[in-house]
């Protein structure tokens, strides 16, 4: 079963550094509908080897260690996100390869294009989990930051999350916080398109 038409699931993940083999630490997603009303959330910790990140990195995100007690393996956090991801299919596609119709997730967030993306379609490549969202049509506020002031006089001093908010007048304490971040990119992108 698939949820309605125009869904989308903003996501973000926090991580222990920018490098391919710097864990990913937490991830959240908020599906909202047409009228961007919330229609479900998630988040995780994500359980991983603190010898593996940058310590910069963890202390920029928040990491406490008691706060990462108890969380989940990738593995667990990958299977409750795909089931998250499935009650908010709305891509009708076709697969090249059998001819069979299938639903996928259309996904948003910022700077997803570029990394989060990314990371995340690495992590159910690793526990062999299709990975159902539509690559083609994921909406980054980043990109839709840079052509909307494309156009106006004045532009914000970066186009980091942060700054777009900044910019907009929105708070922003608590950013690096993947729930949070995911709301304030659902409030960047009602700035830009309505």
């Amino acid at each position: 079963m698939s949820g309605p038409k125009n869904t989308m699931v903003f996501f973000d993940t926090e991580t222990g550094g920018l490098l391919h083999k710097h864990p990913t630490i937490q991830l959240a997603a908020i599906a909202v509908g047409t009228d961007w009303r919330e229609l479900e959330t998630f988040e995780s910790k994500i359980a991983f080897d603190v010898k593996t990140a940058d310590p910069e990195a963890l202390a920029m995100n928040h990491y406490d260690a008691e706060a990462w007690k108890g969380a989940p393996s990738e593995r667990e956090v990958v299977t409750r996100f795909s089931a998250f991801l499935g009650r908010h299919r709305s891509i009708s596609l076709v697969s090249k390869r059998t001819g069979n119709p299938y639903t996928v997730a259309r996904v948003a967030g910022h700077n997803i294009a570029g990394f989060d993306l990314d990371r995340v379609g690495a992590m159910f490549k690793r526990h062999d989990q299709f990975f159902p969202v539509d690559f083609r049509s994921a909406l980054d506020t980043r990109y839709g930051a840079a052509w909307y002031f494309e156009r106006q006089e004045k532009q914000p001093e970066n186009f980091r999350l942060t700054g777009i908010a900044e910019f907009f007048g929105m708070p922003f304490d608590g950013a690096h916080e993947a729930l949070f971040d995911v709301r304030l990119s659902i409030e960047v992108a009602k700035r830009l398109l309505v």
